[in-house]
């Protein structure tokens, strides 16, 4: 893992001699190009003649987090530190490359509920697989990210593009039981994309596949029994429901992930539309360890037909549309993203399917900015996410949907400029809004464990309207011709609007508060 991270910084480091584009964007000039960023990852081919200025970041972070209000699965407060480097590298008129890399360490405290990596504080429920013990515990977690891109004009209107991906997670609970977690996640797509004056077409596909190793290293699988019930670990089936589990000690899950879509692009001296159409089906495979099996080393886990216990099948429909006006003195970016996700469980014992999750998200961000040369005189954006959710144990147990509405409002201006150095100010408000929602709970049993401190806590928290502000301050400073440096804060807070939260959980009544600093070098 040391060769391959040195061996990305060094690529990274080398775009500083690279080809330089005249009247071309220069993404780290204000936050809201970053969007931009994000959008060439999703097709590089289709921004092959957007003239983006070469750039190389490299930053140091830190983030804190103390979510007084949240759902169950999630840490109480985290701590997370990371550097990151990336970049745009124009070599030539024809080729561009882009690279990326990301090392956080994040230590949480008081995670009930849970004995995976996956957290609920950005969705809804959790993979329906999964151990937990209702004791709260320390995580420390250690995440590596690395992408490369490119994009080329190989001849007349053709164009070829391919993106790589790999994430590499280190996860561990530091109170018994103690799992150990182990995942390694590779991606790729390949584009291509024929233009025509002022339009292209492109296709594109991508295969994924991600593995994860649990090792829980302080369960005695003999003695593993309800007398000790804070620690006794279960398992959870379907969505309300805990059933028996052969495996705790070792278990292992396999996911592959096979995407392909189509794109649009149109663009001009001011103007710049594309649109991507996608359809992905991931399915993720849980493997329990060997028991008895013959001519295997009992206690290990392979990834085995023989072994496979539980599937989970995930259908994802995406369609994403981008418009950018760019003039001397005015960018307008506006992105519309409509996704449509079906999860659909399948136990292997039961020879049927136990659980059902739908999601339609429709979601808009919408930003301007007024400027006078490199100067932000006026930036806004504005955000809308419109959530459609549903879980279903399908042997009825439960039954939760909810619809909701998340709105952002941010404004920013450069307060103090000069050519060597400037001050930029952004604030803004976060918000929540159920639309509709309901919960249906009918016990299969006397063990209600679940419902009583997961689901029910989770769906007061869903169903609670939360407001609250944001701020945020960044300080450029010129160095030399070719470096500049940026130091940056920010600082968020969310309040619930009203008390019925506090009554009916334990919640106790503070707010949720973030805050995030650092500091990035440009060269």
């Amino acid at each position: 893992m040391n060769f391959k991270i040195l061996h990305v910084v060094s690529f990274l480091a080398c775009g500083c001699v690279s080809a330089q584009l005249h009247d071309s964007i220069f993404i780290p000039e204000n936050q809201m190009y970053y969007k931009q960023l994000n959008q060439i990852w999703e097709n590089p081919v289709q921004f092959s003649k957007q003239k983006f200025s070469d750039f190389t970041e490299t930053e140091l972070s830190a983030v804190v987090k103390d979510l007084n209000m949240k759902r169950t699965q999630t840490a109480e407060s985290s701590n997370e530190f990371g550097f990151k480097t990336q970049g745009i590298f124009n070599i030539s008129e024809k080729l561009r490359l882009l690279g990326s890399f990301d090392y956080q360490f994040v230590t949480e405290k008081n995670v009930g509920y849970n004995l995976t990596n996956g957290r609920t504080e950005d969705q809804f429920v959790l993979n329906p697989n999964y151990l937990f013990v209702p004791k709260k515990a320390n995580w420390e977690n250690q995440n590596y990210h690395i992408k490369g891109g490119i994009s080329y004009h190989l001849w007349k209107g053709l164009e070829l593009g391919a993106t790589v991906d790999y994430r590499n997670q280190n996860s561990f609970r530091k109170s018994d039981p103690r799992p150990e977690i182990n995942t390694a996640d590779y991606s790729g797509k390949i584009f291509a994309g024929y233009r025509y004056g002022n339009h292209q077409l492109s296709v594109f596909g991508g295969l994924g596949r991600k593995s994860e190793t649990y090792d829980i290293m302080a369960v005695n699988e003999f003695i593993n029994a309800p007398a000790n019930p804070e620690y006794y670990v279960r398992f959870s089936n379907g969505y309300g429901r805990i059933v028996y589990f052969p495996s705790y000690t070792n278990f292992s899950y396999r996911t592959v992930d096979r995407n392909f879509g189509a794109g649009y692009a149109f663009e001009n001296q001011k103007n710049f539309f594309n649109i991507n159409f996608s359809y992905s089906k991931a399915m993720q495979n849980l493997y329990g360890n060997t028991g008895e099996l013959y001519n295997l080393p009992t206690g290990s886990t392979y990834f085995a037909e023989s072994l496979e216990k539980m599937k989970y099948r995930l259908a994802n429909y995406k369609t994403d549309a981008n418009y950018w006006y760019k003039s001397e003195t005015a960018d307008f970016m506006s992105n519309v993203n409509f996704q449509s996700i079906t999860g659909d469980n399948y136990n292997n014992a039961e020879f049927g399917q136990n659980y059902r999750m739908t999601l339609d998200r429709l979601s808009t961000a919408n930003n301007f900015l007024l400027k006078d040369g490199k100067k932000i005189k006026f930036g806004a954006v504005l955000e809308g996410v419109y959530n459609d959710f549903s879980a279903i144990d399908l042997l009825g147990i439960t039954y939760k949907y909810v619809t909701s509405l998340n709105l952002n409002l941010k404004f920013n201006k450069d307060i103090f400029y000069r050519e060597t150095q400037k001050v930029n100010l952004e604030m803004g408000a976060m918000s929540y809004f159920p639309l509709k929602e309901s919960l249906q709970y009918t016990p299969a049993s006397s063990n209600t464990l679940l419902y009583d401190h997961v689901i029910k806590n989770d769906h007061e928290f869903d169903r609670m309207s939360k407001l609250g502000p944001q701020f945020g301050l960044q300080f450029y400073q010129r160095v030399s011709a070719k470096t500049d440096l940026k130091i940056f804060t920010n600082f968020a807070a969310l309040f619930p609007l009203s008390i019925d939260l506090e009554q009916s959980t334990e919640y106790n009544g503070n707010p949720n508060l973030y805050f995030n600093a650092g500091i990035s070098l440009f060269y």
